[in-house]
């Protein structure tokens, strides 16, 4: 190939139809449990995640809902990651290898929610969220129906198993029925729909044990079947922790700040001093983003650790 702004040019909208390709093609996870929220801001203020919405008989004026007494925000990050195409390659027509390249900056790309919605789940036993305790904890501050300080758990230790109905009720059904009971900060229910039953690698067959088999490994009457979605995902890292994450009122239990979503940037002028310094030409992918928590009332996990 000669080497021109042209040409360049040329070989640069391939990499980058490859590349939305490959982004287009990837199935990711994310979305199931996490609300992206577009910003223009690095830091935004959170503070109105802590109030999930209810209902009151107008009796006078109306009340306006206030935010809620916390202060919680999310700072966005910047991420990068870029290949670099050799002009010695493009000389000797070696286009191949930037193909394959591209479908994995594609993939990458794709994946970018997943990595950090993984990241937020795995430190969530420990990761702060708006009320000041980590996401699944035991004693959540809340208002009870009489107007009393009170606290609610979404944090279990249980094993999940298959093994007999009553490990099963002890493990799934005790977590479906903590997440289906949650309550709002007025006492009211706040009806948590679209539930998926996530799991690591390590628990996948136990997982669709429970939501397909009629029978469990006793021999008894699955009651689970078809009443769950699993989703098996690879961004977990526990082998034995295993997450109920649905959505109300709009939310779900992760929210993905979104500054910049996944955009491509390139350097291809020949005369570019990079090109002249290095010989090779620059495909980038940027990103600005950060993945925090929502309401603790969207989710139930257990760490499995019995």
């Amino acid at each position: 190939m000669i080497i021109n702004k042209t040409n360049i040019e040329e070989v640069f909208r391939n990499i980058r139809a490859t590349f939305n390709a490959a982004l287009e093609a990837t199935e990711t996870q994310y979305g199931r449990f996490t609300t992206t929220i577009n910003t223009a801001q690095i830091t935004e203020a959170m503070d109105w995640v802590g109030s999930l919405p209810n209902w009151r008989k107008w009796v006078g004026d109306k009340v306006v809902n206030a935010l809620a007494g916390f202060t919680y925000s999310l700072t966005c990050e910047p991420y990068e990651s870029t290949i670099g195409v050799k002009k010695r390659d493009l000389e000797a027509d070696r286009l191949g290898i930037y193909r394959t390249k591209a479908t994995g900056q594609g993939e990458l790309a794709a994946y970018f929610p997943d990595e950090l919605a993984g990241a937020a789940l795995n430190e969530a036993f420990t990761g702060l969220c708006f009320d000041g305790k980590p996401f699944f904890a035991t004693d959540h501050p809340t208002t009870g129906k009489n107007g009393k300080a009170a606290t609610y758990s979404n944090k279990g230790t249980v094993v999940l198993s298959a093994a007999t109905q009553a490990a099963a009720i002890a493990s799934l059904g005790a977590g479906l029925k903590a997440l289906r009971t949650m309550k709002n900060d007025q006492g009211r229910p706040v009806r948590v729909r679209n539930i998926v039953l996530l799991v690591p690698p390590a628990l996948e067959d136990i997982a669709m044990v429970l939501a397909m088999n009629d029978r469990l490994e006793d021999g008894k009457p699955n009651p689970y079947k078809g009443r769950i979605t699993v989703v098996m995902w690879e961004e977990l890292t526990s082998e034995t922790a295993w997450y109920l994450l649905g959505e109300a009122g709009g939310m779900r239990a992760l929210v993905l700040l979104q500054r910049q979503a996944p955009t491509t940037a390139q350097v291809t002028d020949p005369n570019d001093s990079h090109v002249v310094m290095t010989g090779e030409f620059l495909f980038s992918i940027e990103a600005d983003a950060v993945v925090g928590y929502s309401f603790p009332q969207l989710a139930w996990a257990s760490t499995g650790a019995g």
